[in-house]
């Protein structure tokens, strides 16, 4: 996540009420787009790119599906103007080479392990 992006997010109002408004609890969209007097569609819009830029989740329940704040942590920066949380920065390239590279690893090691599962069984 770029920071800058973070911050270009940040930036809009609209986004700045769906983030404060899931502050106590989870909402679903119409719940939402109701409470700021909006279009549903308004409202999708702004939660997507929340949600891709790993500010929101969310998860169905009863049919619907609820929107909630991944760390409450932003809200300290949208009430104050503090820095973004640290968790909120991107890593920076060498450590996401690392994790890539670790994963990698791990998939490769458990496809050896199936293969040789396999050579054996003939």
């Amino acid at each position: 996540m770029r920071p800058d992006l973070v911050h270009k997010a940040l930036g809009n109002e609209i986004r700045q009420q769906l983030l404060l408004n899931l502050e106590k609890k989870e909402k679903y969209l119409s719940e939402l787009a109701e409470e700021l007097k909006l279009a549903p569609q308004t409202i999708d819009f702004h939660l997507n790119l929340l949600a891709e830029l790993g500010l929101v989740t969310f998860e169905w329940k009863e049919g619907k599906k609820y929107y909630f704040l991944k760390d409450k942590k932003i809200l300290e920066f949208l009430k104050g103007n503090k820095p973004i949380p640290v968790g909120l920065h991107p890593k920076p390239p060498h450590e996401i080479v690392m994790d890539a590279w670790e994963d990698l690893s791990k998939r490769l090691d458990r496809i050896e392990k199936k293969l040789d599962k396999l050579t054996r069984k003939k």
